[in-house]
């Protein structure tokens, strides 16, 4: 866990440095671990177009997350061929998880496949984990996508930047659920919950009743075109 924290601190922080960026904090914390971001249609970066955010850590430190609405096709075993051993039998593609570290994985995972994952519950029973060793255990005892997940890269801000996009109107807020999580259709959770959160300091509105930052210089080899 310790060990998991400090490397989250080290994305962040690493964000920080490479996008330029300072900002203080606006005080008043309306987000938090499990949140989910849902892009304004108004917003204008094109890496967060139409984009559903879950919040993996949000603290004095900054703000780090995945995109959870962004598939494709890409097989994890070609991309990551080191890991092609430890991905086994799953049959799931990869996740574009954010424009940082886009070489480095970022796993979602609940259920069995959860027991032996030492990084920290994101939300109910969702469990987030960056150890690759913990992959095989992982694959073996996933039901398949709906127990995990494979993100490739991810997204950061710094002090205080998230709360200002929010207050400008970029993002809506909504409490994350498992099910939004390891959606089935990830790609139409945008059209799904866009409209349905808060911002600024309307938050949070609740999304059960609908399941009944920059890349860094060191990080130039990218899995996605």
């Amino acid at each position: 866990m310790r060990k998991l924290t400090i490397a989250l601190r080290v994305w962040v922080a690493a964000a920080a440095v490479a996008g330029g960026i300072a900002a203080a904090p606006l005080g008043a914390q309306t987000i938090a671990n499990g949140s989910l971001l849902i892009a304004s249609p108004e917003l204008s970066d094109a890496n967060f177009t139409r984009a559903v955010v879950l919040v993996l850590r949000h603290g004095d430190d900054g703000t780090v997350g995945v995109m959870l609405n962004r598939p494709t096709n890409l097989v994890p075993a070609e991309i990551f061929p080191e890991l092609k051993d430890s991905v086994g039998s799953y049959a799931g593609s990869l996740f574009r998880g954010g424009p940082i570290a886009p070489t480095r994985l970022v796993y979602l995972v609940r259920g069995l496949a959860a027991a032996n994952v030492s990084g920290p519950e994101v939300l109910d029973k969702v469990f987030l984990s960056v150890d690759d060793a913990s992959l095989p255990d992982m694959v073996r005892l996933a039901d398949g996508t709906n127990d995990l997940r494979l993100y490739a890269g991810h997204v950061a801000w710094v002090p205080g930047q998230l709360q200002s996009e929010i207050a400008a109107g970029g993002w809506q807020v909504l409490r994350a659920t498992p099910e939004l999580v390891f959606h089935a259709d990830p790609g139409s959770l945008w059209m799904e919950l866009e409209g349905r959160g808060g911002s600024g300091s309307d938050l949070v509105a609740s999304a059960q009743a609908l399941t009944a930052p920059r890349a860094f210089g060191i990080f130039a080899r990218s899995a996605f075109k």
